[in-house]
């Protein structure tokens, strides 16, 4: 949209003073009426609409000029300006706007917002100037000390941040709760420098559980973990029933592996909340993941012997019984969750994992089938895929990818089916009808990276060297650092045999960024055998062939050393990989070869 043009000052104040009069709109009103979203106090700004170099027209000052219905006018059109600014994502002039209405206005609502956009865009000179007209026109004003204690901190004055906030930090503990939190989600964009001060205030209120669980939360968000511990230590000590102090405290260790200190945590709030049976879950669930999964059953079992009608309960023994692989636990306890209507679904669709596991493909089929009004049923219809794959049945598993994606709520679940249909085909060496495919999600999901990838692939298999070639670049254009696309453009080009400079300079980029990927090393070794080098071609593809012996690696090396002219050599090594693998058509192809004429220099 282009910008409208600006009026005339003399007739613009004119027509807006018409306005203003006629209409009694008064600034107070107009101030309090909020800014849309993208006035950006609780986010990011960003440019919409014009340019971001964009000028805005402002009218100058002219404080104590003209009458009161134009000087109400101007601050009119200023506020106007300021949430045009806003929305266009310039918040420092926005703030700048809203302090000369402000100014003329004499409004300590449009004087508070001028310090709040001013202070988003960390434009100081604007929001201490604010900060000092608000403070004149609303000297009483009881929410203003967080503002301040932050202009304070800005103006690295620590000691004044602590005096205004203690001064102001009300009595009431459910009130003084919100204004720690308060403090906090203004201090905490300032960096790890408002640790000193927090501290400090928790020093000052030494027995204030509020002042050292807020330092703590600081402290977890900067990852101070000796900080942010000592700090919960002290809130539990002056406030034992502090479940969250606990809970962060236990989170603490698991963030930084040491799952046995956060056990250790989670035992003492077990017992000092006996009674939580949530809290008990929660600590089970901690002991699998120390490790200590038998410590964890038995205490769920106890649980569940005394409240065998807590669901919840029995659904966690029944996933850690089947984590455990003990089948018979898992099996007693999900069908009795399965008589529960409401938990029916869920049940059924673990339980087809359970058949699976014990290789009952057709109970499993069975009890996946009851899943499909539920939340787990694309996940259902994906195994039930899989196993009809399993058995070949290539049609039924690409109907259930079909269902699967009809469900998706997401596009990435929809190219993830998209791409195990694709993988299907390619499996049944139906290469055309995967390429065809592909195309299809491609229309859905245009310039999606895996399915350019893919079809990239599949057109290298069917001689569409320039279209496959046109994807990886397309990889490229929106990834330039993509290990994968830069190795399969690079070996596309060496397979090709052209612009052989191009491609060794594509996957010398590729190794840099994955050096232990077997296939780049294999792509090195490819393009050097193209180029003629020999040696080094044979050295890169030992050191790929020795990370996976795959089929094609190993041809590759078969054709080196054949160049080299050490056919025992080849012959040894193609006669072993085709042991491994006997149906290779590329290994047979160079059986036949090495059969039948001397090899040729590349």
């Amino acid at each position: 949209m282009s910008k409208p043009s600006a009026l005339p000052r003399v007739l613009s104040l004119s027509l807006l003073a018409l306005l203003v009069a006629g209409a009694s709109i008064g600034l107070v009103a107009c101030a309090n009426i909020p800014a849309s979203d993208a006035s950006s106090e609780n986010r990011t700004p960003e440019v919409q609409g014009s340019s971001a170099h964009e000028s805005l027209s402002v009218i100058p000052l002219a404080q104590g000029a003209g009458s009161a219905n134009d000087q109400r006018a101007q601050a009119f059109y200023l506020l106007m300006q300021a949430e045009l600014a806003g929305k266009r994502g310039k918040v420092a002039e926005a703030g700048k706007l809203y302090l000369r209405a402000a100014q003329l206005s004499r409004d300590p609502k449009t004087a508070e917002r001028a310090v709040k956009i001013a202070q988003l865009a960390r434009d100081t000179a604007t929001s201490d100037q604010a900060l000092a007209l608000w403070v004149e026109l609303e000297p009483q004003n009881a929410t203003r000390w967080p503002m301040e204690a932050l202009a304070a901190v800005r103006q690295h004055n620590d000691a004044l941040a602590l005096k205004l906030i203690t001064q102001h930090l009300p009595l009431q503990e459910a009130v003084r709760k919100e204004a720690y939190q308060e403090l906090l989600s203004i201090l905490v964009h300032e960096g790890s420098g408002i640790l000193p001060l927090l501290h400090q205030l928790a020093q000052t209120q030494v027995n204030d559980a509020e002042a050292w669980f807020t330092l703590a939360q600081a402290a977890i968000n900067f990852k101070e973990w000796n900080t942010a511990r000592a700090a919960l230590r002290k809130t539990i000590h002056l406030d034992p029933t502090r479940k969250e102090a606990y809970l962060l405290l236990a989170d603490s260790y698991f963030s930084q592996n040491d799952p046995a200190s956060g056990v250790d945590v989670l035992s003492d709030m077990v017992q000092q909340f006996p009674k939580d049976q949530r809290l008990r879950m929660t600590y089970a669930r901690a002991l699998h993941e120390a490790g200590r999964t038998q410590e964890a059953r038995e205490l769920l079992g106890k649980m569940l012997q005394k409240s065998p009608k807590d669901q919840d309960l029995r659904y966690a023994v029944a996933l850690m019984a089947l984590e455990s692989n003990d089948f018979s636990t898992a099996e007693r306890e999900l069908k009795i969750l399965y008589r529960d209507k409401d938990r029916a679904a869920t049940a059924a669709y673990y339980l087809g994992r359970l058949s699976e596991q014990r290789g009952q493909t057709d109970a499993a089929l069975r009890w996946y089938a009851q899943t499909q009004t539920s939340e787990f049923a694309t996940e259902a219809l994906l195994r039930m895929a899989q196993i009809d794959m399993s058995a070949g049945r290539t049609q039924a598993a690409r109907d259930r990818l079909a269902q699967a994606r009809a469900l998706s709520p997401t596009i990435e679940e929809r190219v993830r089916f998209y791409l195990l249909e694709t993988q299907i085909l390619r499996q049944s060496e139906r290469i055309p009808e995967a390429y065809d495919l592909t195309q299809k999600a491609l229309i859905e999901v245009p310039g999606e990276p895996d399915l350019l990838y893919s079809r990239a692939l599949l057109g290298e298999q069917l001689g569409l060297f320039e279209q496959s070639e046109a994807d990886l670049r397309a990889i490229l254009a929106q990834d330039p650092e993509n290990p994968e696309a830069l190795n399969a453009l690079g070996f596309t080009l060496a397979e090709r045999n052209i612009k052989l400079d191009e491609a060794y300079t594509l996957i010398s980029k590729s190794l840099k960024l994955d050096p232990k990927s077997a296939a780049t090393m294999d792509s090195m070794g490819w393009i050097l055998y193209r180029q003629g080098k020999l040696t080094e071609a044979e050295s890169y593809l030992r050191q790929a062939f020795a990370l996976n012996q795959d089929a094609e690696i190993a041809g590759h090396l078969v054709e080196v050393l054949a160049a080299q002219q050490r056919r025992d050599d080849a012959r040894k090594l193609l006669s072993e990989a085709l042991k491994r693998d006997p149906q290779d058509k590329y290994l047979l192809k160079l059986d036949a070869s090495l059969s039948a004429t001397p090899p040729s220099q590349p």
